[in-house]
């Protein structure tokens, strides 16, 4: 339940940072890449959160 909480709370100042840094600089590339890295983020908090709900499953690295 901590990793969930604390994955929440980080992805969503995380995105907050990198959010305000793109609306400041207001480039098109630059907005596009941390669309890119925000939503990679995100989607990498919400494999963590499943794998750890998930108990059982095998180990995929052997």
């Amino acid at each position: 339940m901590d990793n969930i909480i604390t994955g929440v709370i980080g992805i969503a100042i995380f995105l907050a940072f990198i959010g305000g840094l793109a609306q400041t600089i207001g480039e098109t590339p630059f907005v596009i890449i941390v669309l890119i890295v925000g939503s990679m983020a995100a989607y990498d908090v919400y494999e963590n959160i499943r794998d750890n709900r998930n108990p059982n499953k095998p180990d995929e690295a052997s």
